[in-house]
């Protein structure tokens, strides 16, 4: 009986520690997007619940605006955010197939790959690509 409930207690415990570790690697990969960030190097989004958004891009003292939308999966490896919906420029008739980085809690980096197919997504960070965009209030 001693042995019996020993075992059920050590299996007891390693179940909750497996599920407490993938419930942590889970939370800390997947945050709010929703909101208005900047790169603090003149270009900004702001992300709405609804996976609609708008991206502004200053020239001087003049902003550049594109509604988009998107699509943000936090359960990929790094986490995927593709931008999609331009009605003009350069990215007319593409995707930018990115992924996403949280460095906290109000930052994340960003790189994405434009193109007609997801095969263009980077698979990793290039530091000379990539961008950081900061929560703003």
């Amino acid at each position: 009986m001693y042995q019996l409930s020993t075992r059920l207690l050590w299996c007891s415990a390693f179940t909750g520690a497996c599920i407490f570790l993938v419930g942590c690697q889970y939370q800390s990969n997947c945050r709010e997007i929703a909101g208005y960030w900047s790169n603090h190097e003149g270009q900004f989004f702001r992300f709405e619940p609804n996976g609609k958004a708008f991206w502004l891009i200053k020239f001087g003292s003049e902003f550049d605006t594109f509604p988009i939308r998107y699509h943000y999966d936090c359960k990929q490896q790094p986490a995927i955010l593709d931008l999609d919906g331009f009605h003009s420029g350069p990215l007319k008739g593409k995707t930018l197939f990115g992924i996403l980085e949280w460095t906290s809690d109000s930052s994340f980096r960003f790189e994405g790959e434009s193109g007609t197919s997801s095969e263009v997504r980077p698979e990793t960070f290039n530091p000379e690509q990539t961008q950081r965009f900061y929560r703003e209030k």
